[in-house]
This record gives structure tokens, sequence and C-alpha cells, in this order.
């Protein structure tokens, strides 16, 4: 008989099995699962970076709505899998890979004296990810808005 765990958990299963052997392919020359969860946490690490500075040029230097749109389907698409795969599929699998459980998480846990699982791990990054979706969707309605107006008005 099937666990009513494993039966839910089916779909991340198989999304961290299949994009960790894509990985694997993309690291080709490496063959050590440690050194390639190192680099999946670097490669993890620098996306979340670029993204912070791609918001900030969409806001500074380039103020276009037609980048902001494309920021928010990425960040949309990352909020999607945060949700299917319960948490972020990068982490799961470099900590696979790696062998140690922590995560960028842990500290805001360890400061609000909450016990640190894989469930509460999960947990603030689906909320966090979920509270950045919303706030980039109340930009999104708002830019949309005014140049709507901005179009019948002037």
């Amino acid at each position: 008989m099937v666990d009513k765990a494993d039966e839910e958990r089916w779909l991340p299963k198989i999304l961290e099995d299949n994009f960790e052997k894509i990985l694997r392919v993309l690291c080709f020359w490496e063959n050590d699962d440690k050194r390639i969860g190192i680099f999946i946490r670097f490669l993890h690490h620098s996306i979340i970076y670029i993204c912070f500075i791609w918001y900030i040029i969409i806001h500074t230097f380039m103020p276009s709505y037609l980048l902001f749109l494309l920021f928010y389907c990425i960040a949309g698409l990352i909020w999607l899998q945060h949700i299917i795969v319960g948490g972020c599929i990068f982490s799961k699998i470099e900590s696979r890979l790696i062998g140690d459980k922590k995560s960028f998480v842990d500290p805001i846990l360890d400061t609000f004296h909450i016990p640190i699982t894989p469930e509460s791990t999960s947990g603030i990054v689906i909320l966090g990810s979920t509270l950045g979706i919303f706030m980039l969707s109340c930009e999104l309605m708002a830019r949309t808005i005014n140049g709507i107006r901005a179009w019948f008005y002037n």
C-alpha cells in the first residue's frame, strides 16, 4: 500500500530528481556530489542577487514597463515552483548533495526562537515568496492603471 505522504509528494520528487539530472549535465566536469552541491549553492545565491539587482535597475536606470513585466513573470514562475515543491528546489537539491540542512532562513527562525525544522524553513520561504509576489502584483496593477489613465487623459 502506498503511504499518504509519498502519494502527495510525487510531483515535487519528480521535479527535484529531473532538475538535479539537468544540473549534473550542466556540471559535467565534476563528479563529486559535494562540489556539485557547492556550485549549485553558488548558482542559487547568484540568481537571488541578480534578481535583487535587476529589480533595482528596473526602478532606477531603466524604468520600463516591459522589463518589469518580464521580471514579474520570472518571479511568478519562481513563486509557483516554491508552492509546488514546498520550498526552493535549488535549496533542496544543494542540501541533498552537500549533506547539510542549512538554510538562509535558519538565522531568522533562531532570532524568534522558532524550532528549526524542514517544515518551518519551507514555510518561511513560501511565506516570503508569496509576500514578494503580492507586492509585485500590487506594483504591476498600479503601473498598469497609471499607464491606462495616462493614455486616456493625455
